[in-house]
């Protein structure tokens, strides 16, 4: 987590996953869900800097961070299966999402330049990329 506002950002990400357009795929409800939260983010930025590398020096505190991340991925991945996305594709999607969110929030504490969202739709764009191929015929199991 960036800051210690995790109930505000669950709530926001669960109401922006059940009011997401209807028909979009799981990990573009999950794109709309993050561009809500941009503005929770934006307005702890002052705090998000000294923070993470207040974590990265603590292993203690990195281990309730990853508690943290891991609470609201499984709370994303609930408000995804109440829009009716399958069980397991809900939690992928969910630790999936949840680690582009976390590289782009990242690259964006990195490079201020450009906002959140534009972080994020680049490492989206990413994720689309990895997985816009079928599987390759040698690395399919034979049978």
């Amino acid at each position: 987590m960036l800051f210690d506002g995790e109930a505000d950002l669950r709530a926001t990400l669960i109401q922006a996953v059940a009011e997401a357009p209807d028909g979009l795929q799981p990990l573009d409800m999950l794109l709309c869900a993050f561009r809500e939260a941009e503005r929770i983010l934006e307005r702890n930025r002052p705090f998000a800097e000294p923070r993470l590398r207040v974590i990265a020096m603590t292993p203690a505190l990195r281990e309730r961070d990853l508690a943290k991340a891991a609470s609201l991925s499984d709370a994303v991945a609930e408000a995804l299966r109440q829009r009716g996305v399958a069980d397991r594709l809900a939690g992928l999607a969910a630790v999936t999402g949840w680690a582009a969110f976390h590289q782009a929030a990242q690259a964006w504490i990195d490079d201020p330049s450009q906002s959140l969202y534009a972080h994020l739709l680049r490492v989206f764009d990413d994720l689309r990329a990895l997985y816009g191929s079928d599987v390759p015929a040698q690395a399919r199991p034979e049978g």
